[in-house]
This record gives C-alpha cells, sequence and structure tokens, in this order.
C-alpha cells in the first residue's frame, strides 16, 4: 500500500468523479484508474462501486475512507516535522483570519516572506464561524481573530495582546481634536459601519443593544481595509473597528468610545493537543513582537 494510492482513493471518493480528479490531481485517468485498483486488489476488497455516471463508496469503501484520510494526514505532519529539522527550508504555512484581524498581518506577513523565503504563506479571510470548520478538517494550522464568546472544545485559544474597539474618524474629521467621544456625538455623523459578521460589527452590536441611539448609517462593507480608506478620504463618516488595526496608521484618528463593554482581545487558535510545527510559531513571535502591546508567548508557544 503506498501513500498516493490513498491520496488517489481519497481525492476520487470525495469528487465522486475519476475524470475529476484525475485532472486535480494532473495525472492521466487510466493511471489514476489503475493505482486505485492495486489498492483494492492488495486489500481484497472493493471500495467503490462504478458505472458510466459516476463513482460510489461501497460499505468497506465508507469505513475504509476516514482510515485513509487519517493515515494522510499523520504522513504530512511527519513531513512537516522533518521540515522544522530543517531549519524552516521548506514547506507551507497555511493562516486564516478574520476580516477585522485582517489589517494586523501587514508587517508581519512581510517580515516573515523575507526572512523565510522558502516557506510559502497561504492566508485567508473568512468568517469565525468557516475558520473554526477549517481547522478542524485540517485546512489551516492557524487562525487569528478576536476573542470568541463562542467556545470550541476541540480548539485551544490563546489571548496575544489586550484591546478594545475604537471609534476612527479622519484627521480632517471634526471628532479628531478629541481622544474620546460618546455614543450622543456619533449620531450628528455619517456612519460607515462594518458589515454583520465581522467582529467589529458583533461587539458594536453588543454595546448599543437596548439604547436609543439613533445612527445614520449610510454604507455597510465586508473589507475592512477598504473600510477605513473610505474614512480616511472622508471628513465626515467615522467607523468602528479594533484600535490594533489602526495603530501607526497615517491619515486616521482612533478615540476612545466612552462605553463599557469595548474589550476586543486578540487571539490566535490552533487544534488541541496538536503539533504546532516551527513556523506556526515563528510567524505568531513576530505578530507578537510587531504588536507594541504584545504580551509575551513563551509559556504557550
Amino acid at each position: 500500500m503506498e501513500l498516493r494510492q490513498l491520496r488517489y482513493f481519497v481525492k476520487v471518493a470525495e469528487l465522486g468523479s475519476f475524470s475529476e480528479a484525475s485532472r486535480q490531481i494532473s495525472i492521466t485517468q487510466s493511471t489514476l484508474s489503475q493505482q486505485v485498483k492495486q489498492l483494492e486488489s492488495e486489500l481484497g476488497v472493493d471500495l467503490l462501486i462504478r458505472d458510466s455516471h459516476h463513482v460510489r463508496l461501497t460499505d468497506v469503501g465508507e469505513a475504509f475512507l476516514p482510515q485513509a484520510r487519517k493515515t494522510l494526514l499523520e504522513a504530512a505532519t511527519c513531513m512537516e516535522r522533518i521540515r522544522d529539522i530543517q531549519q524552516l527550508g521548506a514547506g507551507e504555512l497555511n493562516i486564516g483570519s478574520t476580516y477585522s484581524f485582517m489589517p494586523l498581518l501587514k508587517e508581519t506577513v512581510l517580515q516573515f516572506i523575507k526572512q523565510y523565503p522558502g516557506i510559502k504563506l497561504n492566508i485567508c479571510c473568512h468568517s469565525m464561524e468557516t475558520l473554526m470548520m477549517m481547522l478542524n478538517e485540517h485546512k489551516i494550522n492557524l487562525a487569528l481573530s478576536y476573542k470568541s464568546s463562542v467556545v470550541h472544545p476541540e480548539i485551544a485559544s490563546h489571548i496575544m495582546f489586550d484591546n478594545q474597539l475604537a471609534v476612527v474618524v479622519s484627521d480632517k474629521h471634526p471628532l479628531s481634536a478629541q481622544d474620546t467621544v460618546r455614543l450622543a456625538d456619533l449620531e450628528r455623523y455619517p456612519f460607515a459601519r462594518p458589515a454583520k459578521g465581522l467582529q467589529a460589527r458583533n461587539t458594536f452590536d453588543h454595546i448599543v443593544e437596548g439604547l436609543d441611539y439613533r445612527f445614520n448609517v449610510r454604507l455597510e462593507i465586508n473589507e475592512v481595509n477598504v473600510l477605513l480608506d473610505l474614512v480616511r478620504a472622508s471628513d465626515r463618516l467615522f467607523t468602528v473597528v479594533s484600535e490594533a488595526a489602526v495603530a501607526r496608521t497615517h491619515g486616521l484618528k482612533s478615540l476612545r468610545l466612552d462605553q463599557p463593554g469595548t474589550q476586543m482581545e486578540g487571539s490566535f487558535h490552533v487544534l488541541r493537543d496538536a503539533y504546532m510545527k516551527r513556523a506556526t510559531r515563528e510567524f505568531l513571535r513576530m505578530l507578537c513582537e510587531n504588536r507594541a502591546y504584545g504580551m509575551a508567548l513563551m509559556d504557550i508557544l
């Protein structure tokens, strides 16, 4: 039994098609079919039911598929440990981030790819719920977000730094001369609001829930960098994002909101009790060092 045969079987089982699996793996359909047949012959069972339209798993195939995936995962983990021994000279690091957290990554990404040119970074943005699912499915090594109120028993979450929700305006805005604002102050200005599902929006909605304020919402957007660019270009718009998202950002002023419940703690999430490869540890170390208020993570990393 060879690892490539297991990979081929898993891909066919997931796609339900030899032709599509061969296209994605970049081998001929006849080679793919032959390799899966050899696997079935060695095991002495039929794993797949083939017909002219699609492919289905047999009962044995259904039972074998989770074990095949587990074996491939263990082999991949073994390879990652070997790459770690090779001083971060090769490999990939898959990182997921919530949209609200993404503006904090720029410096760290540039530093990491410069220092470790042999490691490819794959970064994706999704909702918190999607990131937790991707961690469970081993599609990402690390998830970055502000602290979630939802507990996932299979995932270990760690706070990296303390932060809070802030009101953000351009340095041309009438409120830019202040350091602190009240919710009542914001009713006089157009609101560029983060879209539903973003952690800054969730925090703000929780703060104002049940309070009698009427905000002049002029637009909603789910891309934080674009949101900040629009606010920077306006002398009237305001938005709400994490204070960390605008640290050292030219043309924007971050204002403290005089209201309880503004805490937004920067966090990272990994599978509980899973091996954390050196590339992940190194990225987290750089991220914390690039945040002036980052807390030490030596006990965690």
